[in-house]
């Protein structure tokens, strides 16, 4: 009875809270509160940003591994059948590909935390508040817009989605998003309604790492605004 109880925890636990955020996700995105409606203001604290179902389980996988790992090798050498010597390999490299991945996200969380975006639809304006900066976005002062995305041919990569936007504004400056904040959120019909007109490009990359953008030259980002798609 007992087992059957832990197994019931296991299965109906993390069901009922995906459904949960499934129903927050629609109550945000549609209806009478998506941000084409309404003001909507959004920000990433670090439970949300790491503890989602996705990260939990790779880390679990992450911590089990070298565990395989160290047990196989143990039990092939008490048995004296070296099949371990042959898993241990694939048990630690797995390790380092999550390894790399939670770097790989942790760029990503640097340009996430302590930001607070707000869409506005009746200035049709995307404010930008965080420490570093205080940035108001409109159709008038954007006069370019990028779309960084990773290239994955398999989208249960869990590298898949990752990605940034590049606002180039008049003034000379480039305010980098994470795509966390429009693409997954459900935002992807603000930008296209109200900067549909901005130049826009999509630009794929083999590995797209989330760096520090800083103010530049706004017309040397002119010479290149041809809307499109390219690659890294």
């Amino acid at each position: 009875m007992e087992t059957f109880i832990i197994l019931l925890v296991i299965v109906f636990v993390p069901f009922i809270w995906f459904i949960n955020r499934a129903l927050v996700y629609t109550d945000d995105t549609v209806g009478e509160n998506a941000p084409l409606q309404r003001e909507r203001t959004y920000y990433f604290s670090a439970s949300q940003y790491f503890f989602t179902f996705t990260k939990v389980l790779e880390a679990l996988l992450l911590v089990m591994m070298p565990v395989l790992a160290f047990i196989v090798v143990d039990v092939s050498i008490h048995q004296k059948q070296y099949f371990g010597f042959l898993l241990a390999p694939f048990f630690l490299a797995f390790s380092g590909y999550l390894i790399f991945y939670f770097y790989f996200d942790w760029q990503y969380w640097t340009i996430t935390r302590n930001v607070v975006l707000t869409f506005d639809p009746s200035s049709q304006s995307i404010t930008i508040d965080s420490p570093d900066q205080h940035s108001v976005l409109t159709p008038n002062t954007v006069v370019r817009l990028e779309h960084h995305l990773q290239k994955m041919d398999n989208a249960k990569n869990p590298l898949a989605g990752y990605g940034y936007y590049l606002f180039y504004r008049s003034d000379g400056q480039i305010i980098q998003l994470n795509n966390l904040f429009i693409s997954h959120i459900g935002h992807v019909e603000f930008i296209e309604h109200f900067f549909g007109h901005v130049p826009q490009a999509l630009v794929w990359h083999r590995l797209a790492w989330a760096m520090d953008i800083k103010p530049t030259d706004i017309q040397h980002a002119e010479k290149s605004v041809v809307s499109g798609n390219r690659e890294h």
